[in-house]
């Protein structure tokens, strides 16, 4: 036997024993599973003795601890193993492992421990690697010997299709079949005629590869490794009390990456012990720490597609913890903070077109809003000062002093609102008392005068009614009127001889007011309408300039008592006031709206000056201690919407602002955000550009970067890199080592206008794929506009008929249809999916309508192929941005 013979002799049998030992600890495991399944667990009448004021909690531990322990069961018997490892301590002790994706049991002669385990990330490390490694009973340092890797399948009995065996400093070997494998060892080379022996031995030569292989994928769905490198594995095992992004172009498992996170976080059984001290018990939000997330996707296709790939992993997902933020925002925006209309509120309306931005605003919009700031700050503070100094004019002398008082405490404040929120709390007490008593006395005076009324005119109210049901309800783009700071605290009613009553004594308020200031209601008010009204029956009013002093006056002591909530109330007021401002104008606006109007991204900002704000409050102890039970409500309502962890995907597709706005709902106690995302692929024009921006949400945010990509074929991730323009960061994917996927060229069609030729031209595409793959994997189409999904989809149903494939179109990214259809989408939508095969059509017409990001669309789509990428150009020019790539283009496969 030749030396090449002997070795090969030697790994078979290697393998064979490799084999031998995994297939029967995957049914060991599965087994020991299945007895547990059957086991039950002890009640509480099996302790010596209850503390019946605990009882019910330690129930329900005893219950979850039954549900955790029949999960694991179930998931064992479906996946017993995904890995097995010899590993050596420093004494050269050797243990022989088994890791899980999640749980354990306890199985027969063997040790099994979770991939999320601290002994689990062993698994991610290469042969040789030495590493310590954190245990209950302490640090200790572990060597990987052996590895091998396992994808279990259960037909009559256990297999791994594939398994990979890894070695050091040298390729894997991928057995296709671990059960293959040790039934063509069970022949003797004795028994074999020569035919046989040499079909025998071809069959087990093409059953083990040098190198590893990726597997097609066949449906729409996200890759999720069992196992992540070592790179992967130390992110996802930081802190839960840490600030990251994770940057990396498509493919490189930044998503899967994500998603392990949560898996293990998420598990009490996982976390260290101060971790679990971060997160006992329930926060403001009243959720517990397995609900306690928020995860944030730019599209709702990238929704739907992360929430299958976390159901895969184990994460229950609801629609409330993965959300778009464009929907988000407008919930909270409208529900929880007042700054959009509601049916009880004035407020703002969200318009799309046109932008009032300037283009340098949206490339700058962090400082757009650090000037906000500085602004809204200013005004703050001069809005108080305006107020203590009418407290300052007020004959009471006790009163006045008070005045002094808080101008005195705007200047220690040095600018900074909360200083000055944290002294006026010590004074709220008495500013309320003294506004409620003379608010009372003006009212019953003004309310006297309607008494009057009434004794001369016994129908007084009644034809006060029939009158204000002629009255069409108030402008609301005038959000900013003085009168509007007149309103009455308590609720106003709606109709009936309480509101005349109401609207009268309103009405009076406004004319004492104008009486007192010398300046008039606005002549479109309610206020005045009805004064008219009063005008015209010959009503005479007493002189009412006394009153609008007192009235003056109790607005100013208002002013301060409701301080610490309108700093954070009052800012949609303060942005109004802000983009009238010249200065601003010059800078930031195109031209100044409807006061009512606000735009998508001036709405980002509003919320994100309101979280702040309120985080600024409500996490400084000293001012939360003073302010006590007359701490504003809306702090609650902030604290309501903050999670245990916050998550992001394709996280440069939103803006700065966006991100500091999720960055914003991290529970205090964790401060845990997590983003991904790759700035090449950045599809707004408002996406973030920089790891500055990043760095601005936290200053200690760590910036983790992915580089090694497990999607795409060597030839399509050449491609990829190529389509990355000198000025955009730089592209330096590349794949794992010993990874064997050379794959194909992308293909290219040229002068397909026709939608009857473009159909045509990729169901042949279609046909070559399927034969050069022996089945239909997953395919998408990417077209420019949605007015183009169904016409595509129709003619391409035609072209297909013969090979009884289905093309569906899927508006607004709809994931449609069964897994085989070949699905239309419109490029905005592909986001962060991936398919075996994608056609990109008309991409000509998509450089002249999107020049600015033109090339970050074609890499966008070029990178969700993973095997076959083609496109197609209306006209016969290729665009300018992929002539330097259009030697890479072959006409078909």
């Amino acid at each position: 036997m030749s030396e090449t013979e002997d070795q090969a002799a030697r790994q078979m049998e290697m393998l064979a024993d490799l084999a031998e030992r995994a297939l029967a600890a995957l049914d060991n495991i599965a087994n020991a599973a299945r007895l547990g399944l059957g086991q039950k667990s002890p009640g509480l009448s099996a302790m010596a003795s209850i503390n019946q004021a605990t009882a019910e909690k330690v129930a329900q531990s005893l219950r979850d601890i039954q549900d955790g322990r029949i999960f694991d069961c179930q998931k064992l018997m479906q996946e017993p193993a995904i890995a097995r490892l010899v590993i050596a301590d420093d004494d050269d002790n050797r243990e022989e492992i088994y890791i899980s994706r999640a749980g354990t049991v306890d199985p027969v002669r063997l040790k099994l421990c979770s991939y999320l385990s601290p002994k689990g990330q062993l698994a991610s490390f290469p042969i040789g690697e030495y590493r310590p490694i954190r245990l209950p009973s302490g640090i200790k340092n572990f060597e990987v010997i052996e590895k091998a890797t396992f994808s279990p399948v259960f037909g009559n009995e256990w297999d791994s299709r594939p398994a990979i065996v890894h070695a050091q400093n040298g390729p894997p070997i991928t057995v296709k079949s671990l059960r293959e494998l040790l039934a063509r060892e069970g022949f003797s080379e004795d028994d074999l005629d020569d035919l046989e022996r040499a079909l025998a031995r071809a069959d087990a030569a093409d059953n083990i590869e040098t190198g590893l292989r990726r597997s097609a994928l066949t449906a729409m769905q996200m890759r999720v490794q069992p196992l992540l490198d070592e790179y992967q594995s130390k992110i996802f095992r930081l802190p839960l009390d840490s600030r990251i992004a994770v940057l990396g172009p498509p493919g490189s498992g930044k998503t899967t990456t994500l998603i392990k996170r949560l898996r293990q976080k998420l598990d009490f059984a996982f976390l260290e012990p101060d971790e679990k001290d971060l997160v006992d018990g329930t926060g403001a939000s009243g959720l517990d720490h397995a609900h306690s997330w928020l995860m944030f996707t730019p599209t709702t296709l990238l929704k739907e597609y992360v929430k299958a790939a976390f159901n895969k992993e184990d994460v229950p997902v609801t629609e409330q913890r993965i959300q778009t933020w464009d929907d988000y925002r407008r919930v909270i925006a409208r529900n929880v903070l007042p700054i959009l209309r509601s049916n009880n509120r004035k407020g703002m309306a969200i318009v799309t077109e046109p932008s009032i931005l300037k283009a340098d605003t949206i490339a700058n919009q962090i400082e757009w809003f650090t000037t906000f700031t500085s602004f809204q700050h200013a005004l703050f503070l001069k809005e108080i000062g305006d107020a203590a100094a009418g407290i300052v004019a007020a004959a009471d002398l006790r009163t006045a002093a008070i005045g002094r008082q808080i101008l005195a405490a705007i200047e220690r404040s040095r600018g900074q609102p909360s200083r000055l929120i944290s002294e006026l709390a010590g004074m709220l007490e008495e500013l309320q008392k003294l506004a409620a008593t003379s608010r009372e006395e003006t009212r019953q005076s003004l309310r006297r005068i309607l008494g009057a009324e009434v004794r001369k005119d016994a129908t007084f109210l009644e034809s006060l009614v029939r009158f204000l049901a002629t009255l069409t309800p108030e402008v609301e783009d005038d959000l900013d009127d003085p009168d509007g700071e007149d309103e009455e605290e308590e609720a106003t009613p709606l109709r009936g001889l309480r509101a005349a009553e109401a609207a009268f004594i309103r009405a009076l308020r406004a004319r004492a007011v104008a009486e007192a200031s010398k300046r008039s209601p606005s002549k479109t008010s309610r206020n005045a309408q009805i004064l008219n009204w009063l005008d015209e029956r010959l009503i005479t009013l007493p002189p009412l300039a006394e009153a609008g002093s007192r009235i003056l006056l109790q607005r100013a002591i208002a002013k301060i008592s409701r301080a610490p909530t309108d700093f954070i109330a009052n800012m949609p007021a303060r942005y109004r006031r802000y983009r009238r401002d010249p200065a601003a104008m010059e800078l930031w606006y195109q031209s100044v709206p409807a006061g009512a109007d606000v735009d998508a991204l001036e709405l980002d900002l509003i919320i994100l000056a309101m979280l702040r704000a309120a985080s600024e409050i409500s996490e400084d102890a000293q001012i939360m201690r003073r302010l006590g039970e007359r701490a504003p409500a809306i702090l609650n309502d902030v604290a309501a919407l903050q999670r245990n962890q916050i998550l992001v995907d394709e996280a440069t597709d939103f803006s700065p602002i966006q991100l500091a706005c999720m960055a914003a709902l991290a529970d205090p106690k964790t401060n845990s955000f997590f983003a991904i995302g790759d700035f090449n692929q950045r599809l707004t024009s408002w996406g973030s550009r920089s790891k500055d921006e990043l760095q601005w949400l936290f200053r200690d945010i760590e910036v983790q970067e992915v580089d090694i990509v497990y999607r795409q074929s060597q030839k399509l991730n050449d491609f990829a890199n190529r389509l990355i323009s000198n000025d955009g960061p730089k592209a330096s994917a590349q794949l794992p080592q010993f990874m064997e996927n050379e794959g194909v060229p992308p293909v290219l069609g040229m002068e397909l206008a026709d939608r009857t030729e473009l159909a045509e031209w990729l169901a042949s595409r279609i046909r070559e794929i399927e034969q050069f793959s022996q089945q239909l994997p997953s395919i998408a189409v990417l077209v420019n506009r949605e007015s183009e999904l169904q016409p595509l989809a129709d003619a391409l149903n035609i072209a297909l008929t013969a090979q009884a494939i289905r093309a569906v179109a899927c508006p607004k990214g709809q994931a449609i249809g069964p897994e085989n259809d070949v699905r239309i989408f419109e490029v905005q939508h592909i986001k962060g999916l991936e398919f075996e095969a994608i056609f990109f059509v008309d991409i000509d017409k998509l450089a002249q309508s999107e020049p600015d990001l033109f090339e970050r669309y074609v890499y966008v789509g070029a990178t969700r192929a993973a095997t076959f990428l083609g496109l197609t150009c209306a006209g016969d020019d290729l665009p300018a941005a992929l002539q330097p790539v259009s030697d890479q283009f072959n006409k078909g496969w």
